[in-house]
């Protein structure tokens, strides 16, 4: 029984995932022409990208607090803290290193918190620098999943 509700979960964080990263490629398209400064950019084109920074914090946590925690438990990993799952993840190949989930993670926050939008420019320029390593990431650890969930 809770080798099937592993797997539901692991089957459902998966969908929500790929959810959120369609909502997040079509955000990254909006703002592909932007500069990372922002500078000149309308309120539409803010509101682009504040859109496309908050889908990207919401996507890397997905990724981690859901997938990844949902992968252990199919995997039979003990739960443990936001570092474990970054160290596993790395220990499985889906992240170079670990380090990279951890700052996509503390970005996660800085978006979280930066209620006045004083970081906004440096933030978007990072998300949109980190998009493809975030995907690449995502690709690994669904590709490890799929096979996981075939057996």
């Amino acid at each position: 029984m809770k080798r099937d509700h592993a797997r539901s979960l692991l089957e459902q964080s998966l969908a929500e995932l790929a959810s959120a990263r369609r909502h997040l490629d079509y955000s990254f398209q909006q703002v592909a022409g932007l500069p990372d400064t922002l500078k000149g950019a309308t309120e539409k084109q803010l509101e682009s990208a504040e859109a496309f920074t908050g889908r990207f914090a919401r996507s890397v946590d997905l990724l981690v607090n859901k997938v990844l925690r949902s992968l252990d438990r199919m995997e039979l990993k003990p739960e443990g803290t936001l570092l474990d799952v970054v160290n596993r993840a790395e220990k499985r190949g889906f992240v170079n290193r670990s380090e990279e989930l951890r700052e996509m993670k503390d970005v996660r926050n800085m978006i979280a918190h930066d209620y006045a939008g004083a970081k906004g420019a440096e933030i978007f320029a990072w998300c949109r620098e980190q998009k493809p390593v975030f995907d690449a990431i995502c690709e690994r650890v669904s590709g490890h999943a799929s096979r996981i969930l075939s057996v």
